[in-house]
């Protein structure tokens, strides 16, 4: 008798075929017993991180010493330290997968053989009772007999002891009395007697009658009812009133069970002994397959051939040794993904070397965006804000201390209570905070250097990928992408639906021959309509030959049919060199996308790059989107002849190339870290500029404590100076990051990812915002309006064409662009007003710019002077230009948009300029009752003309302005000529007088006092004319007047100095007199702010400063001197006055006398 495998030859694995329990094998050969599951993996490669619920914080809080120390992993919520090295979680990996591979080969063994017929036989004795039930066919019953041997031969040859027995309408068939040894010979007898053995139909009772037979084998350990077919009646109820209470398991084997009722016997019968059952139920197109004996030739019984194909039955349950199997199978691969996962978050050096090599020996032009980030993004050269701040970055301290406080009832208790208080850091007033990576707040000090080398690498690094990313655009790849393997199949739609672009199609395959395929070494071509069709049946080498052979077949190519996709691929999956597909299509596909993806994923893994071409459709994007994702490709994404009026046609573009989205994700990640650097250097710095202002205020203050304590503030005031910032660098530091507003500085990012802060640190972030916002609005950088953050949101881009054009035309129109003709000659332009002159009786102009601005302007504000040579109205020209475009665009597409499709296809339904048609436009819109507002289209027209006609005022003021630069280099040409014999004649020119229009404090001659004034002008020998605040003039020396007003000195008064005082007069204003200051104001009173003054006549003034000039003494004595000089000659005069009064002009006649 030949044994198949798995019996007692040498070459059996003991491990794996084991006729044990599935609980029993595991827990020899489980996970638990190797200390290999995830609990006890975690104990050995580290430890808990310890937490506890603290009932006055509310929450629960975990230690933190190990933070940066080890690398850390979250299981279940608890987060555990890694301690154990690479050598260590690579070796677990490797026990892990010998794990996993040996509970896969007990599968495999325990779903084929004998086992997949009959299950496990886990007894030593045991007896075999076969059952043909009532309706089982002959050829069932041969299948019933030839699995049996099976069984004998693979299990039962490793049992102790054995019997079998059989039941029928006649009565119990045995082959033994007794069990007897699991001999060779035994084993040969049992098998013979069990094929030459005429099974009969069975009933319940007969059934019950041989289980009660076996069952009174005090050797057996178990039976195993073996039935063909159905059971029809209810064998269970037989049995249950005649067994006793020690009885032996029955184990029931359904074999081709049909209906439900028999295998719902079996299970009944089998719980009520404490038995199993198994099923199985052999395909439907094989039962009725004639079944010969087997072949015994040289008295040999060779079953190895015999494997029944089918399963388990309809309906019923797994098994659950193979479930158990393949759960612990299932629980070592989860945890060996664990550990690799740990290896390539945590630790991921070594385990990426590898792959890293193998790309940094690839060219650039070989490489997908992946692979060309992982070696040139940001991550790559460790530029993302937080591996760039990690050396300028220190975490958030803050603790509970015991702080002694009062008790609350002094009558109880008179010793100070111990109350607990949560303090920060000292240092964290001085410092920006930050969200880290991890969601800790940290703290980061950003120097100047270090911002400026940031974005210097930064801006490196986004020219990089923005070259990328043009070339990424251009050539083949605009519709390819980078082709990276070397041998590859390239899958063309040429169904119906592209008929119209299967020449754009045609060029650009040429172009990727030439571009990409010519580099690589074997490729093949698939077009595919209704039909099939290949260039070549397998993959060719590349040269020149074969490429402009593949050419002219592409270029043969006709488009009809619909999308055999299926077909296509299956042809280019079929060939083992394949190495990736290239597939190009515009819409769904023949056959369900399901079933697609279904075959897809059966075939060889293969990567599907899939490029989606003009396709609108959002479930064909999707598709292909999905075909990519499950076969590791790309997906991009093309479309052709898209005009400015896509918009109108809805066009719409689901998905952009991988590739593309990729880098351009990578572009705005890298702006917004350097922004987010630029922010935070911003408010370092204006928080060095609060701390200075607050120490300079300090030191002014407390200027004694600074004498006393040299050597410390010396120290502190050398940092300040040092941290110190002007005002323009900050000022172009704010300007240069675009995240610093009112309520910006300090805030924490808010998300659902990010950690709860206690209270206390919440209030001193918030500390640290005000300063900012203090030094910012002294600075005039915010506003404190409350409203600031809402007037600057950005409004919701709206579609030009629905809003209306007046409401368009405001911050669109000229004016509000500021391209009037007068916008661009304003740099040059002066308002020249006229002066009205009495003596003239008429307004006059003065010609001071007649020679540089010959021209001028008059308008509503009267005349203004321009020079157009001044200005580039060229440039000028190409902006208005480029408006009038605009406007004339906006009123294509108004127009277009209120015609209907019948209007539309008479100007053949494409787009038109609205000047060359607009009568027959105007009648049509008519014609529809103004679907659009006949204002709209009035307002742009006149905006158009306006535009034209600032052109030709542009183009006459370049004229005009060529046209008089000659003329005036024609007489500067004949001034030139006769300038030299006039040089002798000229008269000598006058000095500049630059004392005229000056405001002074002159003498008077008539009183000798001082008055305001204004010079007039300057007189030969050393004089002026001057016009007092009176009305008055006089011709006063230079000696006599003094300058005032504009930025002249002020320089401090003491007591004693000579100052002249103002004193108000009830007619003619001030009047300066000398006098002395007595007493200055005191500086520490802000309310006195008057001085104290002696006049010359000994009387006192008290005045503010502006009121008083400071003298020299000698003009305080000249002053004084004339004052009594010409008080003495008024007391002369008037004495003589008053003699002349007092004596008659004619003396009465008796003096003559």
């Amino acid at each position: 008798m030949s044994r198949p495998p798995g019996g007692n030859g040498a070459g059996r694995d003991d491990v794996v075929n084991a006729l044990v329990s599935p609980h029993g094998w595991l827990r020899d050969n489980g996970l638990q017993r190797s200390k290999l599951s995830l609990p006890q993996i975690l104990t050995h490669i580290g430890f808990r991180q310890r937490g506890d619920y603290v009932h006055h914080l509310r929450k629960s809080i975990s230690s933190k010493y190990a933070d940066g120390m080890f690398p850390q992993i979250t299981v279940d919520g608890t987060v555990h330290n890694i301690t154990a090295t690479r050598e260590e979680l690579e070796s677990l990996c490797e026990k892990l997968e010998a794990k996993a591979k040996l509970c896969s080969r007990r599968l495999d063994w325990l779903t084929t053989g004998s086992r997949k017929l009959f299950g496990v036989i886990q007894e030593k004795s045991v007896t075999l009772v076969l059952d043909v039930g009532c309706s089982a066919t002959r050829a069932q019953q041969k299948l019933g007999k030839q699995a049996l041997c099976k069984v004998i031969c693979e299990q039962v040859s490793q049992m102790d002891c054995f019997n079998i027995m059989s039941s029928g309408i006649q009565g119990v068939s045995r082959w033994q009395e007794k069990a007897v040894k699991s001999t060779e010979a035994n084993l040969s007898s049992a098998m013979d007697w069990l094929l030459a053995h005429e099974c009969e139909p069975s009933t319940g009772r007969s059934t019950a009658e041989v289980l009660l037979n076996a069952m009174g084998d005090v050797m057996i350990e178990a039976v195993y009812l073996f039935v063909v077919g159905d059971l029809v009646d209810d064998v269970a109820g037989v049995l249950r009133g005649r067994l006793k209470r020690n009885v032996c398991p029955v184990h029931t084997v359904s074999f081709n069970g049909k209906t439900g009722k028999g295998i719902q016997a079996l299970r009944d019968l089998s719980n009520l002994t404490a038995g199993r059952i198994h099923e199985f139920a052999q395909m439907e197109y094989l039962e009725h397959v004639a079944c010969d004996s087997p072949d015994r030739s040289n008295g040999h019984l060779d079953l190895s051939k015999f494997e029944p194909i089918g399963g388990m039955s309809q309906g019923s349950k797994v098994r659950e040794d193979v479930y158990q199997v393949w759960r612990e199978m299932r629980e070592a691969l989860k945890t060996r993904n664990q550990i690799k996962r740990i290896l390539v978050e945590l630790l991921p050096q070594r385990l990426e070397l590898a792959e890293s090599e193998s790309q940094r020996a690839l060219p650039e032009d070989c490489l997908s965006s992946k692979e060309w980030l992982n070696r040139f993004g940001l991550k790559a050269q460790k530029l993302r804000v937080h591996e760039a701040l990690a050396d300028c970055a220190f975490p958030h301290s803050d603790g509970v201390v015991g702080v002694k406080c009062r008790p609350l009832d002094e009558t109880i208790q008179t010793d100070a209570e111990t109350c607990k208080k949560l303090i920060n850091a000292k240092y964290c007033t001085s410092f920006v905070h930050m969200r880290w990576k991890d969601g800790s707040v940290v703290h980061v000090y950003v120097t100047d250097g270090k911002c400026r080398q940031y974005e210097e690498q930064m801006n490196r690094a986004l020219i990089n990928m923005n070259k990328r990313l043009e070339w990424l655009k251009s050539g083949s790849r605009e519709l390819f992408g980078t082709i990276v393997e070397d041998q590859v199949y390239l899958l063309i739609d040429t169904s119906e639906a592209m008929r119209d672009f299967l020449d754009v199609v045609k060029e650009k395959v040429f172009q990727l021959m030439q571009d990409q395929l010519s580099k690589k070494q074997k490729v093949n071509v698939v077009a595919f309509g209704t039909r099939v069709t290949l260039w070549k049946n397998r993959l060719v080498e590349v040269s020149s030959e074969t490429l402009a052979s593949a050419c002219r077949w592409v270029n043969e190519l006709q488009a009809g049919g619909t999308k055999n996709t299926l077909g296509a691929l299956g042809q280019a999956l079929a060939d083992e060199g394949t190495q990736a597909v290239y597939l190009l299509t515009d819409g769904q596909p023949d056959q369900p996308p399901g079933v697609i993806l279904e075959q897809v994923r059966g075939w060889s893994p293969v990567p599907v790059h899939t490029i989606s071409f003009n396709c609108d459709d959002h479930e064909a994007n999707s598709f292909l989107y999905e075909l990519s994702q499950w076969t590791g490709g790309r997906f991009h994404s093309y479309y052709a002849n898209v005009k400015d009026f896509s918009d109108l046609f809805g066009i719409c573009k689901d998905r952009e190339s991988d590739d593309l989205q990729l880098l351009m994700a990578e572009i705005d990640q890298g702006r917004a870290d350097l922004e987010t650097v630029r922010r935070l250097r911003a408010e370092c710095i204006i928080l060095d500029t609060f701390h200075q202002k607050t120490n300079t205020t300090q030191r002014t203050g407390s200027t004694q404590q600074l004498h006393s304590t040299q050597g410390v503030t010396g120290i502190q005031l050398k940092s300040a100076r040092h941290a110190a910032q002007t005002t323009s660098s900050m000022l172009r530091l704010l300007s240069s990051s675009e995240q610093i507003h009112s309520k910006a500085p300090l805030r924490c990012p808010e998300g659902p990812g990010q950690e709860w802060l206690l209270p206390e640190s919440l209030a001193l972030f918030q500390t640290n915002a005000d300063r900012q916002m203090q030094v910012l609005q002294s600075f005039g950088l915010v506003s404190s309006d409350k409203n600031t953050e809402q007037k600057k949101e950005r409004k919701k881009q709206e579609d030009p064409l629905d809003i209306p054009t007046a409401q368009w035309l405001k911050t669109n129109s000229l004016v509000a662009r500021r391209l009037t003709l007068l916008d661009a000659l304003s740099p040059t332009a002066i308002v020249h007003h006229a002066k009205y002159v009495p003596m003239l009786d008429k307004h006059v102009h003065s010609k001071v710019f007649n020679e540089i601005m010959p021209l001028a302007h008059i308008g509503g504000k009267g005349l203004t002077l321009i020079n157009p040579l001044a200005v580039d109205l060229e440039k000028y020209k190409c902006n208005v230009q480029d408006v009038l475009k605009t406007y004339e665009r906006q009123l294509d597409l108004i127009v277009w948009r209120g015609l209907t499709q019948e209007e539309r296809e008479k100007f053949g339904n494409e787009a038109f300029a609205f000047s060359n048609h607009r009568e027959a436009m105007l009648e049509a819109l008519e014609g529809l009752k103004w679907p659009v507002a006949r204002e709209d289209l009035d307002l742009l027209e006149k905006e158009i003309h306006k535009g034209q006609s600032f052109l030709q005022q542009a183009s006459d003021l370049q004229l005009a302005a060529r046209q008089m630069s000659r003329a005036a280099q024609d007489v500067n040409n004949s001034t030139v000529e006769c300038g030299l014999s006039k040089n002798q004649s000229e008269a000598p020119k006058m000095p500049l007088d630059c004392l005229r229009g000056q405001r002074v404090v002159a003498r008077s001659d008539a009183d000798g006092f001082y008055y305001p004034g204004t010079v007039r002008k300057r007189l030969p020998g050393k004089r002026v004319k001057i016009d007092f605040t009176s009305g008055e003039s006089e011709v006063i020396s230079l000696a006599c007047l003094l300058t005032v007003g504009g930025s002249g000195p002020c320089p401090p008064l003491v007591e004693g100095d000579f100052v002249l005082v103002a004193t108000r007069r009830e007619v003619a204003g001030d009047r300066f007199v000398p006098g002395i200051i007595l007493v200055t104001p005191c500086h520490h009173e802000a309310l006195d702010k008057l001085f104290t003054i002696l006049k010359y006549n000994n009387k006192k003034i008290h005045r503010l400063r502006s009121k008083i000039i400071k003298i020299s003494q000698t003009r305080y004595w000249v002053t004084c001197k004339n004052l009594q000089q010409i008080q003495q000659s008024r007391n002369i005069k008037t004495t003589e006055a008053q003699i002349n009064q007092s004596v008659p002009e004619n003396p009465p006649s008796e003096m003559k006398q």
